[in-house]
């Protein structure tokens, strides 16, 4: 019984993570929308994780270069990028990796739910599980390639940045792992069903 509790609670927050996705997703295009009716309004909004910065810590290695144009390169301020500023370019590609990234989540999210849904069932090592979790670990994957790069150019200066994010390679190596063990349970299964 506090088994299929805790499995009811762990639907629950993968609905509402869900759902709150969903609405952040809105809240973007809500934002990208209003951006182009009236940029002047982002005037104050600075860009974050636009600096130059060489860095490793326990879950990203990135390098960025920041080349500028502005007469006074020294100035702190000249470096900083506004979401006023921003080429439409490069918000277009912002919004769109940001918004498929939403979008991966959800797919995990829905596939943990699929999965947690036949754990309840009693249907753990069944061959569907195994194709759930390999899918997990695609869309890691995909996330691992979004979160790669990110790109902004404005009238005094650009950025490029090159990231290597760990987690999401560790997620798709964790759930390509426990794919082939469902797998090797199915089997047995199978076998045991065999002999009866």
């Amino acid at each position: 019984m506090e088994r299929i509790k805790l499995l009811t609670i762990a639907l629950t927050v993968s609905n509402i993570f869900r759902i709150l996705l969903i609405a952040f997703i809105t809240l973007l295009t809500f934002v990208f929308i209003h951006w182009h009716i009236n940029p002047e309004a982002y005037s104050t909004v600075k860009l974050s994780g636009f600096e130059h910065s060489n860095t490793t810590s326990l879950y990203t290695t990135s390098f960025t270069i920041t080349s500028t144009t502005a007469t006074n390169v020294g100035n702190a301020e000249d470096k900083v990028m506004f979401l006023q500023d921003i080429s439409q370019l490069s918000l277009y590609l912002f919004y769109l990796q940001s918004v498929a990234i939403l979008i991966i989540w959800i797919f995990i999210l829905q596939q943990i739910s699929k999965l947690i849904r036949s754990v309840r069932e009693l249907q753990t090592f069944r061959n569907s599980n195994s194709t759930t979790l390999r899918r997990i670990g695609r869309y890691c994957f995909l996330i691992f390639i979004l979160t790669a790069f990110r790109w902004a150019e404005t009238e005094t200066g650009s950025f490029i940045g090159i990231y290597i994010n760990y987690l999401p390679v560790l997620f798709m190596l964790g759930a390509f792992i426990l794919a082939e063990i469902f797998e090797e349970g199915n089997k047995l299964y199978e076998a045991e069903q065999l002999t009866i």
